[in-house]
């Protein structure tokens, strides 16, 4: 230890970490006015780092690749999800999510976590070998109160948790002080809240009666989530007529579905639509809406279904434990819910580890609604599909199969992701078809209304159209409402973007069913904002949302 000290390697190293350290933060931070936060946040880290290393050199490259470490995930996060690196990230979805992330993105995490270890075990052993003054622990103390003195200063300088509104966790910047900050009240809170929202509430207006014919009876009602599924025609690309069907069929209400998200959290998405509500309405908390609005939300599309008679299910994709949807689930309302992982056989496990396949899920659908329908009572079900979810570098099928397909999506795009998509949407367009036929068959004709939409674009499209994760093209998907044994009504119109909050009320709008208070002000409010509920800036939106709290159907307290 001696001998690197009198080589200087201790003071060569505090001057080149001294050199790092701006243009890191400046890069990691984006603009200039983000800067002061950046090097306050990166000074508390130093302190903090100061507490566990006595050493000021191996102090300030601990706090160097600490900032790295949470800059970097934070700018990959973007890039592929569109949002930067939070606190809840770790203590909601860490513990059911890691083993998901893990097995999707194994080529990117395996590698990163590697280095990740690699590097920490570096500062270890340079704090056991480099022989320099160790400052006393009291001043260590003092430094980290200074430090944490600054951080708050510049951070109630620069408009405090209230700044960190939505917008600043999704831009392009603040990769490393928005982890930081969202620890310091800008981050999920304790007791979420509406972001738009007005004192005063709107009076909700009154029930709609049913508008089917007299004597006819209720359709069931299937919906049908798909994973990562968007139009390519909407994105620029060539479709074939296979493909036309599935996204416009005839006779259908269909067009674009305006997302809160990109790139993942499908939860968001499964929120606003089961809910009615935009998960962005809930501000920082939009990323853990399942975990803090769980039984915080007494009027959804499955309680009401419940409530005027049908049978309620859900067939998830997941695991009770991933992102707490197990409970949510049952806080909204279903009476039944199914898991892919534990379904008994004939469900083919190994096969599902493999493909995720869509037909194995309606398989399980359609043994369910053969003894729902036999019981002479509407059922509503749900299915989330997980086969075009993940890393579409990842051929999850042989290379033969639609190869003449894969390959012309290749050579049209140049994008190699874009052709695993197309191969994985053939299997879903081919799996739904069989569905639809044997749906058919089974109905015996009785009435159904059949609603699809997509969750989210996967994350590959920015390298397929060149625009930024948070381009409002990104954030759309696709709805389709069909009817199988009876008529769309004729006066329903489908928008040509509709904001998913607002699928469940077209859902009700189709089927001909009565419209509550909440359903009734819900389908008001179209015209206002049915492209994209969270920007719409509507004052009846906003005190609508005062009302839902009001009268107790989004609980607060």
């Amino acid at each position: 230890m001696q001998g690197l000290a009198s080589l200087g390697v201790g003071q060569w190293l505090g001057a080149a970490g001294l050199v790092v350290t701006p243009p890191l933060v400046a890069w990691l931070e984006g603009k200039r006015s983000a800067w002061p936060l950046g090097f306050a946040t990166f000074f508390l880290l130093f302190g903090l780092a100061h507490l566990l290393f006595a050493g000021d050199i191996v102090a300030l490259w601990a706090a160097l690749v600490l900032t790295a470490i949470i800059g970097i995930i934070s700018k990959l996060k973007h890039r592929y999800l569109g949002f930067n690196f939070l606190a809840g990230d770790i203590y909601h979805l860490a513990a059911s999510s890691f083993r998901s992330v893990l097995a999707d993105h194994a080529r990117m995490a395996v590698p990163a976590l590697a280095a990740v270890i690699a590097i920490v075990l570096g500062i270890i052993v340079l704090a056991l070998m480099l022989a320099e003054p160790a400052m006393p622990l009291p001043q260590r103390l003092a430094l980290f109160s200074a430090a944490a003195f600054v951080y708050l200063c510049v951070f109630w300088a620069s408009g405090g948790p209230k700044r960190f509104r939505f917008h600043h966790l999704t831009g392009d910047r603040f990769h490393l002080s928005a982890f930081v900050a969202s620890w310091f009240g800008a981050g999920p809170s304790r007791r979420p809240g509406f972001v738009d929202i007005d004192p005063e509430p709107m009076p909700l207006l009154p029930p709609v009666p049913a508008r089917r014919p007299a004597g006819e009876r209720a359709p069931h009602i299937v919906m049908i989530l798909h994973e990562s599924t968007f139009d390519p025609k909407r994105l620029g690309m060539a479709a074939n007529e296979a493909f036309e069907r599935f996204f416009t069929p005839p006779d259908a209400l269909s067009g674009a579905l305006h997302v809160d998200v990109f790139g993942g959290s499908t939860l968001q998405t499964e929120f606003s639509v089961l809910t009615g509500l935009s998960s962005l309405s809930f501000g920082n908390d939009s990323r853990y809406v399942f975990h803090l609005l769980s039984g915080r939300v007494r009027h959804s599309l499955p309680s009401v279904l419940s409530g005027i008679g049908y049978n309620v299910s859900h067939i998830s994709c997941d695991r009770p434990s991933f992102v707490n949807c197990g409970r949510f689930y049952q806080s909204v309302g279903f009476d039944q819910v199914s898991y892919a992982e534990t379904l008994p056989q004939p469900f083919d496990v190994e096969r599902w580890k493999r493909e995720n396949h869509d037909e194995q899920l309606y398989d399980h659908a359609l043994d369910q609604l053969s003894n729902r329908v036999a019981a002479s009572k509407p059922c509503f079900l749900s299915i989330t599909t997980l086969m075009n979810h993940g890393d579409h570098r990842r051929r999850i099928f042989p290379i033969e199969r639609h190869a003449e397909l894969r390959r012309e999506a290749v050579a049209a795009t140049g994008v190699p992701y874009y052709g695993e998509y197309t191969v994985r949407l053939a299997e879903s367009v081919k799996a739904y078809a069989a569905f639809r036929r044997r749906l058919d068959i089974m109905l015996s004709g009785e009435p159904a209304i059949i609603v699809r939409y997509g969750d989210h674009q996967p994350s590959f499209t920015t390298a397929l159209t060149g625009l930024p994760p948070s381009h409002m093209a990104l954030c759309q998907t696709f709805y389709a409402i069909e009817a199988v044994n009876c008529r769309l009504p004729d006066d329903v119109v489908a928008p040509p973007v509709l904001d998913c909050a607002f699928l469940s009320t077209l859902t009700l709008l189709a089927a001909g069913l009565p419209l509550d208070p909440v359903f009734a002000t819900r389908a008001a409010l179209l015209n206002d904002c049915a492209a994209a509920y969270f920007d719409a800036a509507s004052p009846r939106k906003r005190r609508f949302h005062r009302a839902l709290v009001d009268a107790g159907m989004v609980d607060l307290s």
